[in-house]
């Protein structure tokens, strides 16, 4: 078990499994770095697209590490995989999906908000939870400014996600929660961050082709259907997605010009 006062390469990294994810991929390691996070742990879960043209500037530079998983259903045994293999070299790991956004409302360091929970193995950080912001199809803007419109459900026992201290992990218990060594923990939240703080922008629907699209694949978490077709899903998210919400948007600027500075360093 790593000591406590070993030294490690990165103070937050990101953990996440994908398959034929590469029209979003780009943006959003290029935005997790723009707030802080310094590596990231891929699971390629059998993707056929262009997914290693997309990320290849961010494997060059070593912020980007893509592991082959052939496992299935794959998504818990990546994360478990991933605390195992990587976990000696972040203190945080957060534990997202490419369609979640980390990122501080209030416009604070991350790093600075999580030294605060410190002698925590772990956080849960709420999302926000966006729909199609009416979108038939897929619009030509970059994700993070093409859906303003979100959910105004408070947050229940799944609208989370988890940060955690690798070093204090047992296992994953799914995708959204871990148990933890310390027995004073047994829950699956030691402490949530203020939404207002830290939140997960969720653009889980995107636009009501994409939507289509996700739900004809398997989950991740279960290699199952999901479970509502495509025109429940639709009725559900757009009647609850009624806030406009556009936080993120402060990021704009600084995403377009590193995008444009990745594209040319492909080139």
């Amino acid at each position: 078990m790593l000591r406590s006062d070993s030294p490690v390469d990165a103070r937050l990294s990101i953990c996440a499994i994908y398959q034929d994810e590469a029209p979003y991929l780009r943006e959003w390691v290029a935005f997790h770095r723009l707030i802080g996070v310094e590596r990231f742990f891929l699971y390629d879960h059998e993707s056929t697209d262009t997914h290693r043209e997309e990320l290849a500037p961010f494997v060059h530079d070593g912020t980007v590490l893509i592991q082959d998983w052939p496992v299935n259903p794959g998504q818990r045994e990546a994360y478990d995989h991933c605390v195992a293999e990587h976990g000696h070299e972040s203190r945080w790991i957060a534990f997202i999906d490419i369609d979640e956004f980390l990122f501080s409302p209030s416009d604070e360091s991350i790093a600075e908000i999580l030294s605060e929970y410190d002698h925590l193995p772990g956080v849960g950080v709420p999302w926000a939870v966006f729909g199609s912001s009416g979108h038939k199809t897929r619009p030509p803007g970059l994700v993070i400014e093409s859906y303003t419109l979100r959910s105004a459900r408070p947050r229940n026992s799944r609208w989370f996600k988890s940060i955690v201290d690798p070093r204090g992990v047992v296992r994953a218990m799914g995708p959204h929660a871990f148990s933890y060594r310390d027995r004073n923990y047994a829950g699956p939240v030691p402490a949530f961050v203020p939404f207002e703080r830290l939140r997960i922008n969720h653009y889980w629907t995107k636009s009501e082709e994409e939507l289509r699209q996700k739900l004809m694949r398997p989950r991740a978490d279960t290699g199952a259907a999901y479970a509502p077709t495509a025109e429940r899903a639709l009725t559900i998210t757009s009647a609850e997605t009624s806030v406009f919400d556009d936080a993120i948007l402060r990021y704009l600027p600084a995403l377009r010009e590193t995008l444009a500075a990745t594209a040319g360093s492909a080139a």
